[in-house]
């Protein structure tokens, strides 16, 4: 019964609190975005920007009956209703941060690949 629960509950918010910290020793090791260069303020402002509307959709999807939550997969640490888990914080994040990491990477990669065309 424990080993259940904890599989349910604790496994969703496992898996991404390890998907972020793969990308954060990525970033680190290949300094690929936030620890690209010393504006790590303006990354950490445009992943909160991006998020804060994220956030600001689900709360909205949440209020109007829109989105829910399987609570068999959620810990049941709940932020403004029962259909805004934590978990969903951690989940944004990680898509925020992906798509800079992955924006980064194929910016840099053409900007290389130009001036090794010249």
């Amino acid at each position: 019964m424990l080993t259940r629960i904890i599989m349910n509950n604790f496994f969703y918010i496992g898996f991404l609190s390890f998907s972020v910290l793969g990308l954060l020793l990525a970033d680190w090791k290949y300094s690929i975005a936030f620890f690209s260069d010393s504006r790590r303020l303006a990354t950490a402002k445009a992943i909160g920007i991006v998020m804060a509307l994220l956030l600001l959709f689900d709360i909205l999807g949440v209020v109007n009956n829109i989105f829910t939550t399987n609570q068999s997969y959620v810990t049941g640490l709940h932020v403004v209703s029962r259909n805004l888990p934590v978990e969903e914080f951690i989940f944004l994040f990680l898509l925020c941060y992906f798509c800079l990491i992955l924006y980064s990477t194929i910016k840099n990669k053409l900007v290389s690949k130009d001036i090794k065309d010249v």
